[in-house]
């Protein structure tokens, strides 16, 4: 959920397809007034960005080969997509995230300094070894080099099949990753939630 003005918007999948929902608290009760996705085709794990010079931009999987990241313009609305300003970015490539189908999803997005960061979650959410990687780029388009150091989360103490993460600042300035880990070693669900600091 993101506020926008004095409004609120929800990010959301429904059977596979990316949409948003509109309220004037953050509490709902959120409506969508055009009942439509976003995009006609399958796609989920949508995420806003609004770079430093106030451009709105959504990353989000696209279900194509797997899952790939894709990114494309918003117009201020921050719900209605630019087509011809739709991007890919990054796809399952390195061996870490090739464990269990050909995933990337689950993007978050961040600047520092001049460079960005899209971090992202690998493999399927049920393989024990889902994990966040990062990649980065000169823009907010790419073209995005994964890291070497990857898996940056994975596996970490007793937790396993972290993923599907966000990273923001909290009301201190300090930034903290909150992320998904399957129920214990053995089973997925019900997924539990963490939170934890992080840094460049």
């Amino acid at each position: 959920i993101y506020k926008a003005g004095d409004e609120f918007i929800m990010y959301y999948s429904a059977e596979e397809h990316i949409c948003a929902a509109r309220s004037k608290s953050p509490l709902g009760p959120f409506k969508q007034n055009t009942k439509a996705p976003m995009l006609p085709e399958k796609a989920i794990d949508h995420t806003l960005f609004i770079d430093s010079d106030g451009t709105p931009r959504i990353y989000f999987s696209r279900l194509r080969n797997g899952n790939e990241i894709w990114t494309a313009e918003l117009e201020r609305d921050l719900v209605s997509i630019k087509q011809n300003t739709l991007k890919f970015c990054i796809k399952a490539e390195q061996p870490w995230e090739l464990v269990e189908g050909r995933v990337n999803e689950g993007a978050a997005v961040i600047k520092h300094g001049n460079k960005y960061f899209l971090t992202y979650s690998g493999n399927g959410y049920t393989c024990c070894l889902y994990g966040i990687g990062c990649a980065t780029a000169d823009s907010p388009e790419g073209p995005w080099v994964k890291d070497a150091r990857n898996p940056l989360l994975q596996k970490p103490g007793l937790l396993c099949g972290v993923g599907h993460h966000t990273i923001f600042k909290d009301k201190e300035g300090k930034l903290k990753i909150a992320f998904h880990a399957h129920k214990n070693a053995r089973e997925v669900h019900h997924r539990t939630m963490h939170i934890t600091d992080a840094w460049f």
